[in-house]
C-alpha cells in the first residue's frame, strides 16, 4: 500500500507546547512527582474538522539533547567542532514534523529551537534537586500530555574511535510497552538502512535494534523509553524507541549528516516506521 493510501487531508496543525510550573531550587522541597505537570497546549489547524483531528494518530518527536546539552560532537583534523548532535537531531526532527502533518499525522515535538526543555528550571521528577533527568521527564510528560500514540526520541551515535560508524535503534523491554516497542525498534531499524542505501550510503552499517538493558545507563535503561526507575516519575505512556542514525564522530558519517539529502532520507524512514506501525 502507498503512502497516498494513509493522507487524511492536507493540513497545517501547529502544536505549541509549553511546560508551566512554579521554579524550583535545590533548597526547596521537591514537587510531588505523581502529580500531573500542566501543559498550556494551543491547536490551530487548517481544513481539519474536530472529528478527524480526534481520529489522527498523534507522533511524539523528540529531538534528543539541546540547549545546554550538545550530545556527541564532531572535530576538525584541526580540532575544531563543526558538527552538533543537537544541531543535527533537531534537522531531521524538523522535517519528519513536516511529513507526519503534510500526511495528516498530528505531531508534538519536545523543542522546536536549541534549547532546553525544562524551562523555568523544575525538580520534575522529585528528586531535590534540578539536573538533566528533570529536562528528559519533561520531554516525556509532554509526550504524555498530548496523548501520543507512538514517541520517537531522534539521536545520532557517538565514539571515542572516529572509526566506529554504524546505524542501530534502542527499546526497552521492560516498558510497559515493551513488546510493542520491540516491533517498532525492528521496523525503524530496517527503514533507516533502506533508506541510508537508497540514498548511496551502501556501506550503512547495521548495529541492529537491540534493548536498553545492555546500555549500562542509571538504573539500567533509557529515560525516555523506559520503565519506571528512581529517576523516572512518570514512564512514558505509549510505545517507544530511540533511534541512532549514524556516527557524529565519524568523519564519513558526518559528512553525510551535512547532506540535505540524508537529513531528508532520515526523516522519511522514521515516516515510513510510524505508518507501517500504526497500520500493520
Amino acid at each position: 500500500m502507498s503512502n497516498e493510501d494513509f493522507r487524511v487531508i492536507s493540513l497545517l496543525t501547529c502544536w505549541l507546547l509549553t511546560i508551566s510550573g512554579p521554579s524550583s531550587s535545590l533548597a526547596q522541597e521537591p514537587s510531588d512527582p505523581t502529580l500531573p505537570v500542566s501543559l498550556d497546549v494551543d491547536l490551530q489547524s487548517a481544513n481539519l474538522s474536530s472529528a478527524d483531528r480526534e481520529r489522527s494518530p498523534l507522533i511524539a518527536i523528540d529531538p534528543g539533547h539541546g540547549g545546554r546539552e550538545p550530545g556527541a560532537v564532531h572535530r576538525q583534523a584541526n580540532g575544531r567542532v563543526d558538527l552538533l548532535e543537537k544541531d543535527v537531531n533537531l534537522e531531521i526532527a524538523l522535517r519528519l514534523d513536516a511529513l507526519l502533518r503534510d500526511h495528516g499525522f498530528r505531531t508534538a515535538l519536545t523543542r522546536a529551537d536549541d534549547s532546553d526543555v525544562n524551562v523555568p528550571p523544575s525538580d520534575r521528577n522529585g528528586d531535590g534537586r534540578i539536573d538533566n533527568d528533570d529536562d528528559l521527564q519533561a520531554r516525556v510528560d509532554i509526550a504524555n500530555a498530548a496523548g501520543a500514540a507512538l514517541l520517537f526520541s531522534i539521536h545520532n551515535n557517538g565514539s571515542t574511535s572516529p572509526s566506529v560508524r554504524g546505524t542501530s535503534t534502542w527499546y526497552s523491554i521492560d516498558h510497559p510497552s515493551g513488546a510493542e516497542s520491540l516491533r517498532l525498534a525492528a521496523l525503524v531499524q530496517t527503514s533507516l538502512l533502506s533508506h541510508l542505501r537508497d540514498i548511496g550510503y551502501l556501506q550503512a552499517v547495521n548495529a541492529g535494534f537491540h534493548d536498553d538493558a545492555g546500555l549500562g545507563k542509571p538504573f539500567g535503561h533509557l529515560f525516555l523509553v523506559g520503565p519506571q526507575t528512581p529517576r523516572v516519575a512518570r514512564v512514558s505512556q505509549m510505545p517507544g524507541v530511540v533511534g541512532e542514525s549514524l556516527y557524529i564522530t565519524s568523519d564519513r558519517e558526518a559528512e553525510l549528516l551535512k547532506n540535505t539529502d540524508v537529513l531528508n532520507a532520515i526523516a522519511e524512514a522514521y515516516f515510513e516506521a510510524a505508518v507501517e506501525f500504526l497500520t500493520g
